[in-house]
């Protein structure tokens, strides 16, 4: 049975799960294809654990670690309100399409929901349409404002 809890910086399962977990997604097709750089990997906790708008929730089957979402607080000025972008998502591939997404999923919007979150957001590669299709049957579409401004893109600028 999948469960998913948020994951506690001190304790020591978490931590692996998480450094693991996540330079797993950086070695995939959908993530940077290669893994954390050392340097990163070394300071990863620290800098995630010194953050307390970030939230990492881990999905288990019985004691293997076998998905992680980071949800990152944000706020929308059009609501007045808070919300959680979902930074990060992964699951082992032998693990996929076996639910652990949508438990992730949900335990992201409890959450969100007890900090009276207007909403949840995420960003997709245009690619990705494994990815894409299970956000949409959770209940997410491409984000607009209105009809006029059409669907928003996710861009980004280096800087460093």
């Amino acid at each position: 049975m999948i469960q998913v809890i948020q994951a506690d910086y001190q304790n020591k399962v978490h931590r692996a799960a998480i450094l693991e977990l996540i330079n797993l997604y950086a070695c995939d097709d959908m993530g940077q294809n290669e893994p954390l750089d050392a340097e990163i990997k070394s300071r990863l906790l620290d800098d995630l654990s010194a953050r307390p708008w970030v939230h990492i929730f881990l999905a288990h089957e019985n004691e293997e670690m076998i998905g992680i979402a980071v949800g990152i607080e944000g706020f929308s000025t059009f609501n007045s309100a808070p919300l959680i972008n979902i930074h990060d998502v992964y699951v082992k591939s032998n693990f996929r399409r076996r639910g652990v997404a949508s438990a992730l999923f949900e335990s992201i919007e409890a959450t969100a929901r007890q900090f009276g979150c207007c909403k949840l957001t995420l960003e997709v590669l245009d690619g990705n349409y494994p990815a894409q299709k299970a956000y949409r049957k959770i209940g997410f579409v491409p984000y607009t404002v209105n009809d006029i401004a059409e669907v928003a893109q996710f861009w980004q600028k280096h800087l460093q």
